[in-house]
């Protein structure tokens, strides 16, 4: 497998490269800046930078780091630097850099400082004088070179000059023999004395031979694309593919991902948790990186290397759908990215290996007791959450131990927690990526140096937060680090696990609720119910392709994303409703809106019109009604269940009037399950039709007006022969 992995990441790094992403667009994406590394550019021992193109969603700095040597040994004593310069920099004859190492840190807390925005305080080891002329260094494609000596055996100058590019570690107030040391960077414009950007990095120093216990690394990478809401998508759009209700994937985030397949695939000592959704499978599949799912499949199929964990079709928070009644949803969320991982063969390694196992959940946020019961009715028996969802656990300096934490309904789970500081440093710099990488390297290294060369292990969860999305120099730099070091070791969460015993734990580790949510629970249940009452009426759709109500179940899924704000996630789903009327709007009651009935008894014609784009059959059930009729059924009320098959498609109603004149018919066609109204209008119907009783009413009536005719002419002929019989008066 290793020879494999090796050939993959050689075919991988062939592969053009496109601009890799990550962070947020206006629209949700997730779109990273990575800066590109020179082809000239020197790495240090153990990371070799892939050139990487950038985009312009997140403006890159003055001063940028582009590789840094991860350890520096007394048998490698170099601290090679390589530089650039972001763009509206001075021109480079005006550019010179300040440089100050400052001692070995006491904690991850005193990293933490020397990481803010002001930079590393007290006096440094070694220092410039005066800025470093950019042009005396060492040029390559794009920047330069810094390669620092370290000395940390015999106290010297503490200066650092063009002549004489040597770090005493001995000298000042150090006293540190290895350690983490801060390195600030300043670059500044000679021509006016000013700064115009700086970083803060460290020199990460080891002299002790390899650790008899190494810091183990569980890092989880996970691979969660995220799209927005589409704005205004046509109904023609909506109905040729249900997923223009979101917006494009950005091109270089699916780029980045297959440069990040080669990293993990160019080190293969270095197992890593990759968290893989259904979104992102999905999106790649469709956008023509079918080369990076192969990836994902070869890497997953060795579970010894990379542990491919079951992931939902997107992030979620889990709480939040619980809570809000919407457990169904969690449900389908694990089930469609199970089926989308599959379908991609993309094996998942269930956690624990015993039957039943599902995986481990992984969430930067609160879990409550409901939440954890459900997931482990999914399959999910191990759980990885930020210690601010713990009211306490089990902790070794700041190494994790795993605990066991039961639920109300009796379900057992082992928990770990993953370490703040470290995800907080995945996006501390995301317009500098290899920084970024190279202050996780440091951070890991501050844990080991607390308690160094310890003979028990000790385990360090590195969970990036929700919403980040890989960047390549950031992967391969980090992996670089952690396969070159000999007191870091990677291991994937389920090695974690195995690696130390649960510890039992007080009442006190309890799963705190989360924050409140944003989710638009009723929007999401909305349109969960008029999809699936969609479903049962749609028979066949889409022939070669998911059937559309999958793709707009699926687009309920991605509005369910914890990465996307509230009005986002109302947004997806505001489309979602337009996705279904499109299809709804192509069927429509046609023909005469006007039915004369010129009998009793007859037919009413109900015709209905589906549009060729709904390929397959339709089936609903047809109602008609009026307090003026009779239906076969003898009430004013009548259900049938009819398909269309056709465009035009007409039915027959047997009816009876009750009487003559001009009334409504209202006619409706709904789904067969779910009550979603298809279609539905109101017929006027004219009856001249005269009933027997009527007839028989207008022949008494002529009649008996007859009859009255006649006896008033008789009477009044004979008044006249007695009025002539009498004679004049």
């Amino acid at each position: 497998m290793r020879v494999g992995a090796a050939v993959l990441a050689a075919f991988l790094l062939l592969l053009p490269a496109g601009p890799a992403s990550a962070g947020q667009s206006s629209g949700g994406s997730a779109t990273a800046v990575v800066p590109p590394d020179g082809p000239g550019a020197t790495q240090g021992p153990g990371v070799a930078a892939t050139p990487v193109a950038a985009t312009s969603t997140v403006s890159a700095p003055a001063l940028l780091l582009a590789s840094q040597t991860p350890w520096v040994t007394p048998a490698q004593p170099t601290f090679d630097l390589a530089l650039r310069t972001g763009p509206g920099a001075p021109a480079s004859s005006d550019l010179g850099v300040s440089v100050a190492v400052y001692p070995c840190l006491t904690s991850v807390s005193s990293l933490d400082l020397s990481l803010a925005a002001a930079g590393p305080q007290g006096t440094p080891l070694s220092a410039t004088t005066s800025p470093l002329p950019w042009g005396a260094l060492r040029p390559t494609a794009g920047g330069v070179q810094l390669p620092l000596q370290v000395d940390a055996t015999t106290f010297g100058d503490a200066a650092i000059t063009p002549g004489n590019l040597v770090v005493h570690l001995r000298s000042g107030t150090g006293t540190c023999q290895e350690g983490v040391f801060p390195v600030r960077l300043v670059l500044v414009d000679t021509a006016t004395g000013t700064d115009v950007g700086s970083l803060t990095t460290d020199l990460l120093y080891v002299t002790s031979p390899p650790a008899y216990q190494t810091l183990r690394v569980a890092l989880v990478l996970p691979l969660d694309t995220v799209t927005g809401p589409a704005r205004d998508p046509s109904v023609p759009a909506l109905l040729a593919d249900p997923f223009a209700a979101l917006a494009p994937a950005p091109a270089g985030t699916l780029s980045g991902l297959g440069q990040t397949m080669a990293a993990l695939a160019a080190s293969p000592t270095v197992p890593v948790t990759v968290a893989a959704s259904g979104q992102t499978v999905q999106l790649l599949d469709a956008h023509g990186h079918q080369a990076t799912v192969a990836a994902m499949a070869a890497l997953a199929a060795d579970p010894s290397a990379h542990q491919f964990t079951a992931a939902p079709y997107t992030q979620v928070d889990a709480s939040a759908l619980v809570d809000a009644g919407l457990g169904s949803e969690l449900a389908s969320q694990v089930a469609r990215g199970a089926q989308l991982l599959d379908g991609a063969l993309i094996d998942r390694s269930p956690t624990p290996s015993t039957a039943g196992g599902t995986g481990v959940w992984f969430t930067d946020g609160g879990l409550d007791d409901a939440t954890a019961n459900q997931l482990a009715g999914l399959g999910y028996h191990q759980l990885v959450v930020p210690p601010s969802a713990l009211t306490s656990s089990p902790v070794d300096g700041s190494g994790a131990v795993p605990f066991t934490l039961g639920t109300s309904q009796g379900s057992a789970l082992a928990v770990l927690a993953s370490n703040p500081d470290v995800t907080d440093r995945f996006t501390a710099d995301p317009g500098d990526p290899v920084l970024a990488a190279s202050q996780i390297l440091a951070v890991l290294a501050q844990i080991y140096f607390e308690q160094p060369n310890l003979v028990t292990p000790r385990v360090v969860v590195a969970v990036p937060p929700t919403g980040w999305a890989p960047l390549p120099a950031l992967v391969q730099t980090l992996l670089g680090g952690l396969q070159s070091s000999t007191i870091l070791r990677g291991v994937t969460v389920a090695q974690a696990f195995q690696a130390l015993p649960a510890k039992p734990c007080s009442a006190g580790c309890r799963l705190l609720p989360p924050a409140g949510s944003g989710l638009p629970a009723g929007a999401v249940r909305t349109e969960r119910g008029r999809i699936d009452s969609l479903a049962s009426a749609l028979v066949g759709q889409g022939p070669g392709r998911p059937a559309p109500t999958q793709a707009l179940g699926d687009l309920v899924l991605a509005s369910e994303s914890d990465a996307l704000r509230p009005a986002q996630q109302t947004g997806v789903l505001t489309n979602t409703r337009s996705a279904v009327d499109a299809r709804i709007g192509q069927i429509s009651l046609s023909g005469d809106q006007s039915i004369t009935l010129t009998a009793r008894k007859g037919q009413v014609p109900v015709t209905i019109s589906k549009s060729p784009a709904l390929a397959g059959p339709v089936t609903g059930l047809l109602t008609l009604s009026s307090d003026k009729l009779l239906f076969a059924n003898g009430t004013s009320r009548y259900t049938r269940t009819v398909t269309l098959t056709t465009s035009t498609n007409s039915f027959y109603i047997g009816v009876v009037t009750r009487a003559s004149g001009e009334f409504k018919l209202t006619i409706t066609l709904q789904a067969p399950a779910g009550g979603l109204i298809l279609t539905s209008g109101v017929v006027t119907i004219r009856s001249t039709a005269t009933s027997i009783v009527g007839v028989l009413l207008s022949v008494g009536a002529v009649l008996v007006l007859a009859a009255w005719w006649v006896r008033t002419g008789i009477r009044r002929r004979a008044e006249a022969r007695a009025d002539d019989d009498a004679g004049p008066p």
